[in-house]
C-alpha cells in the first residue's frame, strides 16, 4: 500500500529532526513532503494526495487546528498525529472534536511516534480497504435492483428442488413450456459454492445483495457466460451453477476456474467459499449428482477456500476417536479471569481440529457446542450471574446456525463467548465489595479440600487477619465458619437434587475423609447425610 505523509511545523530542525529520527520504511511511509506553515501545506494538498499528516499544534498565521479544520473538508481521508510543547486540554478537546488520530508531546519519543504511525496506517488500510468493499457493494445493488429471474433459471430451480420429477417425460414437458429446447440434448456438470463466511458483518438484506454479486461472478468465472448456463440459489448460503459439459473442458479446467473464482471471492466480495464440482451428467440425473454435493457440503466442517473433488458421500464418520478440550481446565481458567492463556487454548484446539481434516465432521461440532454451553453455564453460576444477565435473549438457548457451519466459525463464536463473558464476570467483580468477592471465591472453589483463609485473602489482595474481621463485622461469621456452612449447603444440595452417593457428595463438597464430612453434617443439620436425604425423599 502507497501511503503519502506530510509533516507540518513552522520550526526547520524540528521537521529535520523527524525526517532524520523517524524509521520511514519500518511505518511503510512511501513519499515524504514537509512544510512550515499552513498555507504551504495546503499546496501541498492540492499537488498532492495526503494519507498521513504530522502537524505542529502552535504555529503563526494558522494554527495545526485550524489546518485540520481545513483538511476535514478537502483531504477528509487525511489521518493526523499532532504534535505540541503544552499539554492544554483545550487543545486536545479541539484536536478531538476534529477527529485527530494522536496528540503527542514535544520532545516526542521516535519509537512512541514509530508506532501511533503503524496504528493509523494500519486504520488507513482498513478504510481503504472498506470503501472499496462499499463501492463493490453499490455496484451489485444496482445491478441487482434492475434483475429479473429468467425462465431458464426457473427451470433449474424447480427441478433441483424437486417440483419437476426427475424423469425425461416431464423434463421435455418443461423444457418446451420455458422454451428451453436448445438445452435439451447438452450434458451439465453441476457445481455447488457454499458461502462460508464473510468477513465483514452484513445484515440479511445485504447478504441477499453479495449473493446476487457471487452469483454475476460464477456466471462469468466457471459458467464462463455460456447461454445454457445458469446459477440458482439451492438454500441459504448455498448456490448451484450447472454448467454444459464439453470435451474441450476437461475436469481440470473446470478446478482452475473454481480455483480461480475462490480468489475473487477472497478478495472482491469479503468471503471464504468453498466449491464442489460434480460430475457430467444428462439432466434428469443432476438432481441426484447434486443431492450429493449438498451432503458432503452440509457435512464439511474443516476445509475452506477450496476445491473439493467430487466422490460419492459416504456418511458419517465415528466420532468417538476425537478429544473434546479437558473442561476442566478451561473453567479454571475463566472462573480466574485468565483470558490470554484460555483464549490460547481454544486457539490451539481449533487448530488441532483443522489439521484432522475430514476426521471432523458436523455432527461432532454439535457435541462440542452442548458441552461448552454447560460449561459457560456453570462459571457464571459459580459468580453468582444469570446467563440472562450476560447474553442477549437467543444467542446461547438457540443453536447459532452460523457458528455451527465450520470450525473456524466455531472458533470465532467462542472467542466472542469467552470474551463477553470475561468482560461482564470483570466489570462484576469490580463494582463488588470484599466481602461479596470472598462469598463468589468460596462459591466457585467449594469442592476444594484444602481451600484456606490464607487463599481466599489471597484472591482479594488483603491480610488474613484484616479480611477475616471485615468478614466477620459485615456477616457475622468467620471466614472458616462461613466456609464450613457453605460447604454443608452445597452437600445438601447434591443430596436433594441427585442420586450421586454420600461419599462423592462430601467430595463435591470439598470433605477428602468421609467420617469427618458425616460428623460436620450432622453437627449443622441434626442429621446424617443418609438420614437427611431419606427424609426429604431421595432414598
Amino acid at each position: 500500500m502507497m501511503v503519502q505523509l506530510l509533516i507540518v511545523d513552522d520550526e526547520v530542525h524540528a521537521v529535520r529532526g523527524l525526517q532524520a529520527g523517524v524509521d520511514w520504511s519500518k511505518v511503510r511511509v512511501t513519499e515524504l513532503f514537509t512544510a512550515h506553515s499552513m498555507k504551504q501545506a495546503q499546496e501541498v494538498y492540492a499537488e498532492h494526495r495526503i494519507d498521513l499528516m504530522i502537524c505542529d499544534i502552535e504555529m503563526p498565521q494558522g494554527s495545526g487546528i485550524d489546518l485540520l479544520s481545513w483538511v476535514r473538508e478537502h483531504s477528509p481521508q487525511t489521518e493526523t498525529v499532532f504534535l505540541t510543547c503544552h499539554s492544554d486540554f483545550g487543545y486536545a478537546k479541539r484536536a478531538i472534536k476534529l477527529d485527530s488520530f494522536d496528540y503527542l508531546l514535544k520532545p516526542v519519543d521516535y519509537e512512541e511516534l514509530e508506532d501511533v504511525l503503524l496504528r493509523a496506517i494500519a486504520k488507513i488500510r482498513k478504510d481503504r480497504e472498506l470503501h472499496t468493499f462499499e463501492e463493490t457493494y453499490k455496484h451489485y445493488y444496482r445491478l441487482w435492483e434492475a434483475h429479473r429471474p429468467l425462465m431458464k433459471e426457473r427451470f433449474w430451480q424447480s427441478l433441483l428442488e424437486q417440483t419437476i420429477p426427475a424423469i425425461p417425460d416431464k423434463i421435455q414437458e418443461q423444457l418446451t413450456a420455458h422454451n428451453l429446447q436448445h438445452i435439451q440434448t447438452s450434458r451439465f456438470t453441476p457445481v455447488l459454492i457454499r458461502i462460508e463466511r464473510w468477513y465483514k458483518q452484513l445484515n440479511q438484506r445485504d447478504q441477499q445483495i453479495m449473493t446476487y454479486a457471487l452469483r454475476k461472478a460464477v456466471e462469468e468465472q466457471i459458467g464462463r457466460d455460456d447461454p445454457r448456463a445458469a446459477v440458482v440459489s439451492l438454500k441459504p448460503h448455498t448456490l448451484i451453477a450447472v454448467v454444459p459439459f464439453e470435451n474441450e473442458l476437461p475436469a481440470a479446467g473446470l478446478m482452475a476456474d473454481c480455483e480461480e473464482y475462490i480468489r475473487c471471492c477472497n478478495h472482491y466480495f469479503s468471503c471464504d467459499v468453498i466449491c464442489y464440482p460434480g460430475v457430467p451428467a444428462e439432466i434428469a440425473r443432476i438432481p441426484a449428482v447434486a443431492s450429493e454435493l449438498v451432503l458432503r457440503a452440509e457435512d464439511n466442517v474443516t476445509a475452506s477456500n477450496e476445491v473439493i473433488p467430487f466422490r460419492p458421500y459416504g456418511g458419517k464418520a465415528d466420532h468417538r476417536q476425537i478429544e473434546l478440550p479437558s473442561a476442566a481446565e478451561w473453567t479454571e481458567w475463566m472462573k480466574q479471569g485468565a483470558r490470554e492463556r484460555l483464549q490460547q487454548a481454544v486457539r490451539t484446539y481449533f487448530q488441532s481440529l483443522r489439521d484432522l481434516k475430514e476426521g471432523v465432521r458436523a455432527p461432532f461440532l454439535h457435541t462440542f457446542y452442548q458441552g461448552f454451553l454447560q460449561w459457560v453455564f456453570f462459571v457464571l453460576q459459580s459468580k453468582g450471574l444469570q446467563v440472562s444477565q450476560v447474553f442477549a435473549d437467543n444467542l446461547l438457548t438457540e443453536k447459532p446456525e452460523e457458528a455451527l457451519r465450520s470450525v473456524t466459525a466455531l472458533e470465532e463464536w467462542v472467542h466472542y463467548i469467552i470474551e463477553v463473558a470475561l468482560n461482564h464476570i470483570h466489570s462484576t467483580e469490580n463494582n463488588m465489595s470484599i466481602v461479596d468477592k470472598v462469598k463468589q471465591f468460596v462459591t466457585g472453589h467449594i469442592s476444594e479440600p484444602g481451600l484456606s483463609r490464607e487463599d481466599i485473602a489471597g484472591h482479594v489482595y488483603l491480610n488474613p487477619d484484616y479480611l477475616t474481621r471485615v468478614f466477620k463485622k459485615e456477616t457475622g461469621l468467620s471466614i472458616s465458619d462461613y466456609l464450613q456452612q457453605q460447604r454443608i449447603e452445597y452437600a445438601k444440595e447434591l443430596l436433594a437434587s441427585t442420586d450421586v452417593s454420600v461419599s462423592e457428595v462430601g467430595l463435591s463438597a470439598g470433605y477428602s475423609n468421609l467420617s469427618y464430612f458425616s460428623t460436620i453434617f450432622k453437627k449443622f443439620t441434626g442429621l446424617s447425610p443418609a438420614e437427611y436425604r431419606k427424609q426429604i425423599g431421595r432414598s
